[in-house]
């Protein structure tokens, strides 16, 4: 690579690397740093960083949730509370819109008063002295008292005789006495009408015609003590006369008493009216025609209901105050005040007082209805209707007075279920956090597996090269010993025959050990693609170790060594391939030879023995190869398995090798059912154990084996 094509950061890394390695190798490594730095700038910045960020924004959202949730509880508060009290503003503007019309045109606002809202009961009008002058009257004064017992008991004597069946004269003379002991002259008006009563039904039709005109010319504004006028009375008992004479003009007389009843004022506090109405009305039904009948039996019920509430509503209501509130304002323009029982809505029109009566318990409940159905139902919010005399309740969100059509009321926006509701706020706090916290651990764990991974791509490529180099320098040995010896004969530089003999035996040795390297890095390939295959055959593993020895004796590696075999002949027959076996030898001496100083001692010893095979104890054969050399590390025996490994102790480093050679023969004690075991202590020497088992593997298709268990890792070697 030319100074021109590298990248300022290659030449970067190679100037900061060179002093610890060389410029070659510098080099190497700067260009596999380079790609890993480029790798790692891409990584952070399109997947570490925007996490980072996105864990940022979603922290800061837990609390901008919190207060979206406060904030949208709020806004559907408002949003409710606006509804409804538009809502209501709507609904008594309009009954407003209503009153001054019906004012302005010169219809009455007292009749039908749910026509102007469903829940008005009565409207009232009171003249400027502020007396009640329509619908109804309120006479002066209490209502009198009965006589005394025994004057109330004379009359009831004789009520009870005339009601029993007694003789109709027989009847009337008591009346006639009775009124003659009776001390109010309202009593004694009653029996007078009870004896015109007893006078028509005994045939004395002129008597009592008389006796009942007298009774209406002086006593028909007067009231009995049952509270019925008595003019009412008169007139209900004439028209029924007449009914016995001629039914059509009797049943036209009822129907004229009835309209001349809801025509006229009923008076507050008494119900004489409308029983004397509902009398006259069924007296006639018979006579009449069914639409008649209803229309009037509906404006009686009206008009006793509008006098129940008058009776009931009117010692609330202070006309004094509600025409002083009028003053000053523009006719039409309706004051609103509660009481214990009515909402009250007064105005002013001309030199009349309206007051109009609601009932507050249906108002308010129907108000209460509306309020919750303003709110949708899975809203966290919900909506009551606040009476003055209560308090406020919990968590609440919104309140709005309802002045000035109901003062002294409110509709409040609370919480439905503050509690769940902050458990759940709670709960996605949490489940925020720990996404957050999930998703930030995930990051650093794939940063910190990208980095090893990184690390061992880098360390791969090191062994690669490594074995690269190793591979050449141990080709280039063995070739150059070759072509020495090969040229020193061809050029007779051989003088003698044991020069001679010695040049042959050495092209031959260095041959086999070339032949070997190259086995070992074809065997490494093909157990890399799974195409390595070994055929287990019965037989004498003792022998098949010997011939492995016996190929190694003019080695160069055992040219100052002592090799100690202890090889027992009655050794068991074993499964095995013997040139794989014999692979397996030749890699624990080789090993053992280059790790140790000259003039050591190798020993190499085969015995029967019981062990734990695979997770079950059962006969082995083990074949250990001992020596004395530098040892390995502690942490370097987890890794000297593995493809291309060589360790990093200085010592260690001088020595040369593939890093092949003991995967190899691992893979073949896997492919055979044994395994490898080895202990070491630096300084002390290792001991590498080659334990076959007894019991034959089973074999793949056509009688060979492959590993049954893992294979090496891939090494990338023909990547």
């Amino acid at each position: 690579m030319d100074r021109g094509s590298r990248s300022l950061l290659h030449r970067l890394l190679s100037r900061l690397m060179a002093p610890g390695r060389g410029e070659v190798r510098a080099m190497q490594d700067a260009l596999h740093l380079e790609g890993v730095l480029r790798f790692v700038g891409l990584f952070v910045g399109t997947v570490v960083l925007p996490a980072l960020m996105l864990g940022w924004i979603g922290i800061r959202s837990i609390r901008t949730e919190q207060l979206d949730v406060q904030g949208e509880a709020r806004r559907a508060s408002e949003a409710a509370a606006r509804t409804f009290t538009e809502a209501l503003d709507r609904e008594l503007s309009t009954f407003e819109l209503g009153v001054v019309n019906r004012l302005e045109s010169g219809r009455s606002t007292l009749d039908s008063p749910k026509e102007l809202h469903p829940d008005l009961v009565v409207g009232l009008r009171f003249d400027r002295d502020l007396r009640l002058e329509a619908p109804f009257a309120v006479e002066d004064g209490a209502r009198r008292t009965r006589g005394g017992p025994l004057d109330m008991l004379a009359w009831r004597s004789v009520d009870t005789f005339a009601r029993s069946g007694g003789e109709p004269s027989e009847a009337a003379a008591r009346f006639a006495e009775a009124a003659g002991h009776l001390a109010l002259p309202e009593e004694r008006a009653r029996a007078s009408f009870d004896r015109a009563r007893m006078l028509a039904r005994a045939g004395r039709g002129a008597q009592a015609e008389a006796l009942l005109a007298e009774l209406a010319a002086e006593d028909g504004q007067r009231r009995d003590p049952w509270g019925f006028r008595l003019g009412d009375l008169v007139a209900l008992e004439r028209a029924e006369l007449v009914l016995a004479r001629d039914s059509a003009q009797g049943a036209q007389a009822l129907l004229r008493l009835v309209e001349g009843l809801l025509a006229d004022r009923w008076t507050v506090g008494f119900g004489g009216e409308g029983a004397v109405a509902r009398r006259a009305l069924s007296l006639a039904e018979p006579h009449l025609e069914p639409d008649q009948v209803s229309a009037a039996r509906g404006r009686i019920a009206r008009r006793s209901a509008m006098l129940y509430w008058a009776e009931l509503l009117l010692p609330e209501l202070d006309p004094a105050t509600a025409w002083a509130d009028a003053e000053g304002v523009r006719p039409g323009v309706v004051r609103w005040r509660t009481g214990a029982r009515a909402l009250w809505a007064t105005t002013r029109w001309e030199d009349s007082l309206y007051a109009f009566a609601f009932d507050l318990d249906s108002l308010t409940s129907r108000l209460k209805a509306d309020a919750r159905a303003v709110v949708a139902a899975d809203a966290p919010i919900t909506a009551f209707l606040v009476a003055p005399s209560e308090g406020e309740p919990a968590d609440v969100v919104e309140r709005r007075t309802l002045a000035p059509y109901l003062p002294g009321w409110s509709v409040a926006l609370a919480l439905r279920d503050a509690d769940a509701l902050r458990a759940d706020q709670r709960w996605r706090r949490a489940l925020r956090f720990g996404v957050v916290a999930l998703s930030v651990g995930m990051i650093a764990l794939g940063f910190m597996t990208s980095v090893r991974l990184i690390g061992r791509e880098l360390d791969v490529a090191r062994m690669k090269a490594d074995f690269a180099a190793s591979v050449s320098h141990e080709l280039r040995s063995p070739i150059t010993q070759i072509r020495l010896k090969g040229e020193s004969l061809l050029l007779g530089l051989a003088d003698t025959d044991e020069e001679r003999e010695q040049a042959y035996h050495s092209i031959v040795r260095e041959s086999e050990r070339l032949s070997r390297l190259v086995d070992n890095v074809l065997d490494f390939a093909a157990i890399e693609r799974g195409a390595k295959r070994y055929a287990l055959r019965p037989g004498d593993l003792g022998e098949s170790v010997r011939r492995a020895l016996v190929s190694m004796e003019s080695s160069l590696e055992f040219k100052d060594m002592t090799l100690e075999v202890v090889l027992p002949d009655d050794l068991p027959a074993v499964h095995h391939d013997a040139d794989a076996v014999g692979q397996c030898v030749i890699n624990l001496v080789g090993n053992a030879a280059k790790y140790s100083a000259d003039g050591e001692t190798i020993r190499l010893v085969a015995r029967a023995a019981e062990g734990e095979l695979h997770g079950r104890h059962q006969p082995v054969i083990e074949v250990a190869v001992i020596d004395n050399g530098i040892g390995i590390a502690p942490h370097d025996l987890r890794q000297i398995f593995e493809p291309f490994y060589r360790s990093r102790d200085s010592l260690a480093r001088r020595r040369k090798g593939t890093g092949i050679g003991l995967t190899i023969t691992k893979y073949i004690m896997e492919a055979h059912g044994g395994d490898i075991l080895v202990t070491s202590k630096p300084g002390k020497g290792s001991t590498f154990t080659l334990r076959f088992p007894l019991t034959p593997p089973p074999d793949d298709e056509g009688g060979s084996r492959t590993s049954p268990r893992t294979r090496p890792p891939r090494s990338h070697l023909g990547a």
